[in-house]
């Protein structure tokens, strides 16, 4: 074990006393050898970890994830809140997967085993072992470092929740005891929830894997060293800076690509690194192009994408459980040998996967507390991408007369559960799966688009590469996120953040009523006298009408409104209102009728829910047909929202 600490220790010192920058803050320095069981389904794990003490209060306890305890037994949190299912695939209860550590210690110091313990600080399940703590000798001092060192297995479970095996594919994912961050004079280390996902301190990985010599691998960083070994096994050294997570593959079945990218404004060169299982050979191409469309639009919008490498990998429709994930410089995307071109699944997963490496990889919020940061960031980031490489009108779906963009796609998503709470929801308190899925998703892109068309898209432009910038490689929160928008838009937002962040409800506006009427002559008992009709005229007079358009407010929630009016002189008015109100009027005396009253003529609004009632003709076209068209689309699109991303 001692022969692993002395890289960490030279980098430490090197990192001390030259005063060196780095990107990020190296709280963490793992160096991790580990060895795949094929047969057993095991990895054997010896971890060295030096860590920082970055706070201002003495430490005396440790606390560590242990994620892969979440599929030891059907009573961890993660299995009472999930029910056994996640994303559409049921855990397999003869095949489970625990982690197990078996000894770790103070390097050169005392053994720290004998105080283990499980800790639940989120709902004290006595039977959820996902988040580990020791107990140190004595505190350790802001500002000192400590190198632990452990000795653990993982047992994978069959591929559920994104990790595990299936076959002779492995994807090793959560899968080593990792440190929780220490802030605020406390540890944020909370457990392994259904619905939530990671945070972690940046620092340095540098991690030996050995698997038999048939196998591709694939892992998080470059690859620096590969050895044959003498039992028919291959050893792969990988190593990278500024991350906070490592993940590795396995599969004989892989076909391993390598491609270069580059990129002069800004400047980019990385490596693309393909592992597509050998059923899937044809997606290649989409693979490619997507993955290079991801690379352009993340590097141009935000910030040059960093890393020397950025590994996609394709796993086989046997494992689609682990399809659709993120590590830093390694995902997971999604596809099959049947999928056609039109469809347009592995291209929006491809882009929304690696578009994790920059607000789950590099900007790095805390999933657990507030996943919009990097899910909602993300998932805007990724319909502007789809929209801007294949169309506005079918970015998602481009088969014949059928086509669906990934805007609707997601607004279709918000339609039922994103109205029960506000996306600043902690991850495992949420309604349900459902809600959560829809508000930190769907809900909270198509708000971050709503704040765009209302700022301007240069306005909204400067606002995430100022958040990016400012915030990368740190751990940023919500009001940091406001505060750069408020910055750059030089606007007050309050009104805006605290209704769609931090309140639950809909955004729906609908145009309630349109009529006209005829003013008719003066008839009847006016002032004491009789008025009757003059017979005399030989022609009438031009008709007057009252027109009127009600405008509805029928959501929770407010947003300043654009209504166009229309006369059937093809005349056309303007208004405004703040959409406060529960409902307002508008009137107008004319001599035309009515023709038309549309609510967002200019579709600034995607947050609105149903924009099927934001038009109103005074006669209203009723084609059947045209009602069972639009009936066949939303179902369509409906069934579209099921598929596990």
């Amino acid at each position: 074990m001692k022969k692993f600490l002395i890289f960490p220790i030279l980098i430490l010192v090197i990192f001390i006393n030259t005063g060196a920058t780095s990107p990020s803050k190296h709280i963490v320095d793992y160096h991790i050898k580990a060895k795949l069981l094929t047969e057993e389904k095991i990895v054997f794990g010896e971890e060295a970890l030096t860590w920082l003490n970055t706070g201002d209060v003495p430490v005396s306890e440790l606390h560590f994830h242990l994620y892969l305890n979440a599929f030891k037994n059907n009573r961890s949190t993660f299995m009472r809140e999930s029910g056994g299912s996640h994303r559409g695939f049921a855990v397999d209860k003869d095949r489970w997967g625990y982690i197990d550590v078996s000894r770790i210690g103070i390097q050169d110091g005392a053994d720290l085993t004998p105080t283990i313990t499980y800790i639940q600080p989120d709902d004290q399940n006595p039977d959820d072992q996902t988040v580990m703590q020791v107990l140190l000798p004595e505190p350790l001092p802001p500002g000192e470092t400590i190198i632990l060192e452990i000795i653990f297995q993982s047992k994978l479970p069959q591929v559920f929740a994104r990790s595990g095996y299936k076959g002779n594919f492995f994807m090793v994912a959560q899968w080593f005891p990792k440190i929780g961050v220490w802030e605020n004079g406390a540890w944020n280390c909370h457990q392994y929830h259904s619905s939530s996902e990671f945070y972690a301190d940046f620092g340095i990985f540098e991690v030996d894997i050995t698997v038999p010599e048939d196998f591709v691998l694939g892992a998080t960083g470059k690859r620096i060293k590969e050895v044959k070994n003498s039992d028919e096994t291959m050893t792969y050294t990988h190593y990278q800076e500024n991350i906070h997570d490592f993940a590795w593959t396995a599969c004989p079945d892989f076909v391993e690509i390598h491609k270069s990218f580059t990129l002069p404004d800004p400047p980019v060169q990385t490596e693309m690194i393909f592992l597509i299982h050998k059923a899937h050979l044809k997606l290649t191409d989409r693979y490619e192009e997507s993955l290079r469309n991801g690379l352009e639009f993340y590097s141009q919008s935000y910030g040059a994408y960093p890393y020397e490498t950025i590994t996609l990998v394709d796993p086989p429709l046997k494992a689609m459980g682990a399809g659709g994930m993120e590590y830093p410089t390694l995902f997971t995307s999604m596809g099959s040998w049947f999928f056609p071109k039109g469809l347009r699944l592995p291209e929006m997963v491809t882009i929304h996967e690696f578009g994790h490496g920059y607000w789950y990889g590099m900007v790095a919020s805390n999933e657990f507390e507030e996943a919009w940061l990097d899910e909602g960031i993300n998932s805007y980031s990724e319909i502007k991408a789809m929209d801007h490489y294949y169309g506005k009108d079918r970015s998602m779906l481009d088969l014949g007369a059928i086509k669906m963009s990934d805007l609707v796609r997601s607004r279709v998503s918000i339609l039922g559960l994103s109205k029960l709470d506000p996306i600043m929801t902690r991850s495992w308190e949420f309604y349900s799966k459902g809600s959560y899925g829809a508000n930190v998703y769907a809900k909270a892109a198509l708000t971050l688009l709503t704040l765009e068309r209302y700022l301007g898209e240069d306005v909204m432009a400067e606002v995430m590469k100022t958040y990016f910038k400012r915030w990368k490689f740190k751990h940023p929160k919500s009001a940091d996120f406001f505060a750069v928008a408020e910055e750059v838009s030089g606007q007050d937002l309050d009104w805006f953040f605290d209704q769609f962040f931090k309140t639950p409800g809909q955004l729906d506006y609908s145009v309630g009523r349109v009529r006209s009427v005829e003013i008719k002559d003066p008839q009847g008992i006016f002032k004491g006298e009789l008025v009757e009709p003059d017979k005399t005229k030989d022609s009438p007079e031009e008709k007057i009408y009252k027109n009127e358009v009600v405008i509805l407010r029928k959501g929770d929630l407010f947003f300043p409104q654009e209504i166009l009016i229309v006369f059937e002189n093809g005349e056309e008015i303007r208004e405004t209102w703040e959409g406060k109100d529960r409902w307002k009027r508008f009137e107008y005396i004319k001599p035309n009728k009515l023709k038309l009253a549309e609510i967002d003529p200019e579709y600034k609004i995607p947050l609105d829910i149903n924009q099927m009632n934001n038009s109103r003709l005074l006669k209203p076209n009723k084609t059947p047909i045209l009602k069972l068209a639009l009936g066949i689309t939303l179902y369509f699109q409906k069934l579209l929202t099921l598929l596990p991303f």
